[in-house]
């Protein structure tokens, strides 16, 4: 047969390949991206069951170009498709299913060669159809029935997706097409989970407690609402045996695992914080966590892998009497086949936690940087602690989260305490070895001792040079054993300083949460059926069983068998750079007095300093290199640079591209961590906006201050040309006054005497024409003059 799966690169559509394949059945796809069309086709061909006369020579196409899907969906024999993940692309393979196929060649026939084989039509849809519903059908103590599926009330958010179910059911039609929904319970397992939220928030932030998803409105508060769900492993088989049974005994089918009927929503969140967090709870979520909550639903946030970081499913409060033994899942797969259906996610938690890490690429960097004194280690660390999310871990930050650890431990020691007080002796507690709180608080003890002693306030790296190796080897190990290193790996600035230190901190702690790991999948189902057997017991002498004392007692075993990891983080990253002494002492002269006091790097400090890793290098790289317990390989490749000039410093070729290289290597580019996270991408928004907005009001500033300058150098020309014109005003008059001195002179001796003397006369005489009388005056008076001329 040739099955067609619809989004080939999803865990549940890998594991339905696999046995489909094992089972010598053709499979072909769709896949979303260019990048997945080939990775999904060399490994479907890699499979002998594709090495068939009649393959399809193309078997997988983009999900977007309908031609090719359609071809492919016409082709098949079986078609499977998920309802959640895309209602309108469902229908539309249905609505292609629907067609006969194509006969324009040997290629586009049916695998079975046209016979009159009934095509079948699976859709793979949710219980989300029921959120309507009671969370029991019958009282307090039945499950909901798959064949009570015509009662399924769905949300506002879900009647789409029942509007689907109801017309791919109606599309069957006898002795031609079979169709069936598969209505399974909240995914777990692989990347595309339905609780990927409580994984990735436990993961994020192993220091916070867990908040308890509940939202205003929901059923049940405090997450003591029933999960239904399954894993996707058991989803696939299940998926497996109804696409290949010889004939379909119901049209729809329920598919919830066992643990289901009495796991809550806050027995995963206690699990999860156990193994990846701080071990608490917060089942009381503030305003502003809420607001948080609603808004990651609002904007459907989902991971690189699919995964999506909703809320919205975790609120439903349902229980389903499946698997029973009227119950599809029954019928098709013996109880034994199953892997997690009888103790759930809850009892192979420490399993999907692996899984989990493993399917979103989570790699710890966990990175050691070392190096003489002023070589660039706290520069590289904390470019790479800011480029990959990690925290940079320096002695001073180490002792000061001692220091300031969280006070609640304080308060929940002195409760223990008191009640270790109250048990009667002889009860054995006394005899259980110091717990990681007890070790810290005695560091803790310790170092308040050291600084009051040596009346130390600030702790910076002159300071601690001064800190015993027994203290500063506890507190790196401390901290290289805590949840954040395991979860999200670590940048160490400059430390260890030498074999002998580096041997103490890593060695490695003798625990036994490691086997228990191993073991705690063998010994899940065993323990969830000796608590249903207690359950049972404890019904037979009660008129009444309360599913919920029993929910409770079941899973507090379960929670009580998980332990969490305390095992020492080894690097699985060292960097060691190299510089010539003239170089780096050149470089320390530049620091002021009280940097260089501060900072260790004073002149004896140096030479101190640098004397111990010229010494201590070949070793330390040795050491790394022969380090145990690197992820299952026998030590670290080191990656040593020598940078031999200032210039080279600023050299990416030479400094940051192979750190890169070497950081990112195993995996396919920088891993993944989740990050940036809305609010981060808010404060690089804010950020952006901050910066946009200083370098408008500068630029701004600029302008402003450019046309001040051009309003007073337009100013200062035109006070010069004001100068510059009355100057040459000034210089006319003058040369005018110059050349009417000789004049006024001439007119002074000779016109002014006779005019003054004819105007005087005609103020005498006053004629009537004195015009006239003047000019006759002055004509006389000058043939007087001219006659006197002469006779002179």
């Amino acid at each position: 047969m040739r099955v067609f799966i619809s989004d080939l690169h999803s865990t549940l559509a890998a594991e339905l390949t696999r046995y489909l394949q094992d089972d010598d059945h053709e499979v072909v796809g769709t896949v979303a991206s260019k990048a997945q069309l080939a990775v999904a086709k060399r490994k479907l061909l890699e499979h002998p069951a594709s090495d068939k006369p009649d393959a399809v020579s193309e078997p997988v196409a983009l999900r977007s170009d309908r031609v090719a899907v359609a071809r492919l969906v016409q082709r098949a024999d079986i078609v499977i498709t998920s309802l959640v993940a895309d209602t309108k692309h469902a229908m539309e393979l249905l609505k292609a299913f629907e067609k006969p196929p194509a006969t324009d060649g040997d290629d586009d026939a049916p695998s079975d060669g046209g016979g009159s084989v009934v095509k079948r039509f699976l859709a793979l849809s949710s219980v989300l159809t029921w959120s309507k519903n009671g969370a029991f059908a019958k009282g307090q103590n039945v499950g909901h029935s798959e064949d009570d599926f015509k009662t399924r009330k769905p949300a506002r958010k879900y009647a789409e997706l029942k509007t689907a179910e109801t017309q791919i059911l109606s599309a069957q039609r006898a002795d031609e097409l079979e169709t069936c929904v598969v209505a399974s319970g909240l995914q777990y397992g692989g990347a595309q989970s339905d609780v990927a939220w409580l994984f990735r928030q436990a993961w994020m932030y192993p220091n916070d407690d867990l908040l308890v998803p509940s939202l205003p409105g929901c059923a049940v508060p405090r997450g003591e609402n029933l999960l239904p769900m399954i894993s996707v492993y058991d989803l696939a088989l299940l998926t497996f045996r109804l696409a290949t049974a010889p004939s379909l005994a119901k049209s729809y089918v329920i598919a919830t695992d066992r643990a289901s009927q009495t796991t809550t929503l806050r027995d995963l969140c206690a699990g999860l914080s156990v193994l990846l967090g701080n071990g608490r709870v917060c089942d009381s979520p503030t305003d502003e966590q809420v607001d948080t909550l609603l808004v990651s639903d609002d904007d459907h946030d989902t991971s690189r892998d699919g995964a999506a970081f909703s809320v919205a499913p975790l609120q439903l409060h349902l229980c389903f009497d499946c698997p029973s033994e009227t119950s599809v899942m029954a019928q098709l797969v013996p109880p034994e086949e199953f892997r997690h259906v009888d103790s759930g996610m809850l009892g192979h938690l420490a399993f999907f936690v692996q899984d989990f890490i493993a399917a979103m690429d989570l790699r710890p960097l966990k990175t050691v940087v070392l190096g003489p004194p002023r070589v660039g280690k706290s520069w590289l660390s904390g470019k790479l602690a800011k480029d990959y999310y990690l925290p940079q871990l320096t002695l001073a930050s180490i002792v000061r989260d001692v220091l300031e650890h969280d006070v609640r431990d304080d308060e929940q020691q002195l409760d223990a305490d008191a009640n270790a007080e109250a048990k009667p002796e002889g009860s054995g507690d006394s005899d259980k070895p110091p717990t990681a709180d007890d070790e810290l608080r005695a560091l803790r003890a310790a170092l308040l001792a050291w600084r009051d002693a040596e009346a130390k306030e600030a702790m910076t790296e002159a300071a601690l040079a001064t800190l015993p190796e027994p203290l500063v080897v506890q507190a790196l190990r401390w901290k290289l054993c805590s949840a954040a290193c395991r979860n999200h790996g670590y940048v160490l600035d400059g430390l260890p300083v030498s074999v002998a230190q580096g041997a103490k901190v890593f060695e490695l702690i003798k625990t036994e949460t490691a086997t228990d790991a191993n073991a705690e999948d063998a010994d899940a189902d065993s323990g969830a059926k000796a608590t249903e057997g207690g359950g049972d017991d404890a019904a037979e002498s009660t008129e009444e069983t309360d599913p919920r004392v029993l929910a409770k007692s079941r899973s507090k075993l379960l929670l009580d068998k998980l332990k969490p990891e305390r095992q020492l983080q080894t690097p699985n990253r060292v960097i060691v750079l190299h510089a010539p002494r003239p170089l780096l002492e050149q470089r320390a002269q530049t620091l002021s007095e009280e940097d260089a006091i501060a900072s260790n790097c004073t002149q004896a400090a140096f030479d101190a300093r640098f004397s111990v890793f010229s010494a201590e290098s070949e070793g330390l790289v040795t050491f790394f290199e022969q380090l145990p317990g690197v992820e299952n390989r026998s030590g670290v490749e080191v990656l040593e640079l020598h940078l031999d000039s200032d210039a080279s410093f600023h050299d990416s070729e030479r400094l940051l591209s192979p750190v890169q290289v070497y950081m990112e290597q195993g995996g396919k580019g920088k891993p993944n961590n989740f990050h940036p996270t809305r609010e981060e991408l808010k404060q690089m928004e804010r950020e952006h906006a901050r910066k946009r907005a200083d370098e408008e009001a500068a630029a701004e500033q600029r302008q402003k201050e450019q046309d001040e300058r051009d309003l007073a150098q337009q100013q200062a020309r035109l006070a010069a040309d004001k100068a510059r014109l009355e100057l040459i005003q000034r210089e006319e008059a003058e040369l005018l006054e110059a050349r009417a001195k000789p004049l006024r002179t001439y007119l002074m001796d000779t016109v002014l005497p006779a005019l003054t003397e004819g105007m005087l006369e005609v103020v005498k005489v006053q004629p009537d024409d004195p015009i006239d009388y003047l000019a006759e005056f002055l004509f006389k008076k000058g043939r007087e003059l001219e006659m006197s001329g002469h006779s002179s």
